[in-house]
């Protein structure tokens, strides 16, 4: 072959391969021990001063705090993949928008099936949404 030919295919395939690096997906055990508060649920933004968390603890469960009520559930992940099982909440009684708030986000992250990195965001594909569930690093007091 051609050296010409030989560079333009090598180029091509390095373009391939940086555009995919952002729509690589990775197990959730790569999220322990991190903080996440919900920013957008389908790429609408959360209300102001009410905060939806996520923790990672090991590779198979996640807690949190919905806006309203604590919450827990399993998960399953790997490279290709990431799943949310049951949903179990406490059942405390807030205002109607919280609480609106929190069973959308229930309900769409009930739908996860990719879990990946947007920069400094995590972001969860969900089924049945058009934009996943985004999420920042949640700052703790003093950070």
């Amino acid at each position: 072959m051609k050296p010409k030919v030989v560079l333009l295919i090598f180029a091509l395939a390095l373009i391939v391969a940086c555009s995919q690096t952002e729509r690589l997906r990775i197990g959730a055990d790569a999220f322990n021990s991190t903080d996440w508060v919900l920013q957008e649920i389908d790429g609408r933004s959360v209300i102001d001063r009410v905060q939806s968390t996520m923790r990672f603890e090991g590779n198979d469960r996640i807690v949190g705090w919905g806006g309203c009520n604590r919450y827990f559930a399993a998960v399953r992940s790997g490279f290709n993949f990431f799943e949310v099982g049951p949903i179990g909440s406490t059942r405390r009684i807030c205002p109607p928008v919280v609480m609106e708030q929190e069973e959308r986000f229930f309900a769409v992250l009930q739908k996860a099936r990719g879990i990946r990195m947007q920069g400094a965001d995590l972001v969860i594909d969900c089924e049945g949404t058009a934009k996943p569930l985004k999420f920042g690093r949640l700052k703790k007091p003093g950070n």
